[in-house]
């Protein structure tokens, strides 16, 4: 490893394992705006996980995007 990877790695620790207090005020639609990214990543991931096995898939069995339709029809 690095010397600037291990400082990088020391002080998100550090951040991590000390953190200094905020004394900020968190708005009570804050939590809901957090709740629907969280919701937003997680589809987005699928939806990108999806599209990615099909085109795995579609090279390995060596059909077209017409045969898949077809085979979706029947």
């Amino acid at each position: 490893m690095s010397f600037m990877t291990s400082l990088a790695l020391v002080l998100l620790i550090a951040a991590v394992l000390f953190p200094a207090p905020a004394h900020a005020y968190v708005d009570p639609g804050t939590g809901s705006m957090v709740l629907q990214g969280i919701i937003a990543a997680v589809l987005g991931l699928g939806l990108t996980l999806k599209l990615t096995w099909r085109r795995i898939r579609r090279r390995l069995t060596g059909k077209s995007s017409r045969d898949n339709e077809t085979d979706a029809d029947q």
